[in-house]
């Protein structure tokens, strides 16, 4: 024996604004983390200012733009005739460029732990912001290829449903049916 099919609305838009609520959570989230990193990564920067001489050679993280936004980039400062100069690093690695000649010897272990937390840092910025960058790309490779589709699917939905109209013999669309049961709401 069959049993009979449940028939139910399919979600609305309000039905689905919790995945809009779910998003915009995590998203505060992680932006509350990152602005905990870059405001440890602005600390570091200061005692690494505090602690290393104005020398060339002196390790600063300053804050440069890449796609729009402003990154945290570990730099080593050098002094020419021309004035001083930032030349960006990786971070990775960035405590084996501490200087322990001379006037950088007295702090190089305080100076070089400090570069130790500020690459620690940069790799746990770059991690939280990882699922942001990935969703970005994939929703919109998915949006512009859902749009083709579902574009393609209702034409032919309504074309379907125009024949089986003829078929049957039934006058008027649902659009109209669909109108008149609204205002009767």
């Amino acid at each position: 024996m069959l049993k009979p099919i449940e028939t139910r609305t399919p979600p609305t838009i309000e039905h689905l604004s919790t995945l809009s609520e779910d998003a915009s959570c995590i998203a505060g989230k992680i932006a509350a983390e990152v602005a905990q990193i870059d405001s440890a990564l602005t600390a570091l920067d200061e005692l690494l200012n505090l602690l290393q001489p104005p020398h060339t050679g002196k390790i600063r993280i300053e804050w440069w733009e890449r796609n729009g936004r402003c990154m945290p980039t570990p730099v080593i400062c050098s002094h020419s005739k021309a004035g001083w100069r930032a030349v960006r690093v990786p971070g990775k690695g960035l405590s084996r460029r501490v200087k322990s000649a001379r006037a950088f010897n007295d702090n190089y272990k305080q100076v070089k732990a400090i570069c130790q937390n500020v690459t620690t840092l940069l790799k746990m910025r770059e991690q939280a912001l990882a699922p942001i960058a990935m969703f970005q790309r994939t929703t919109a490779g998915t949006l512009n290829t859902n749009a083709v589709c579902l574009t393609m699917t209702c034409t032919g939905i309504d074309l379907a449903m125009g024949f089986a109209r003829q078929q049957f013999g039934m006058e008027g669309s649902t659009e109209d049916s669909d109108e008149d049961a609204l205002q009767d709401e």
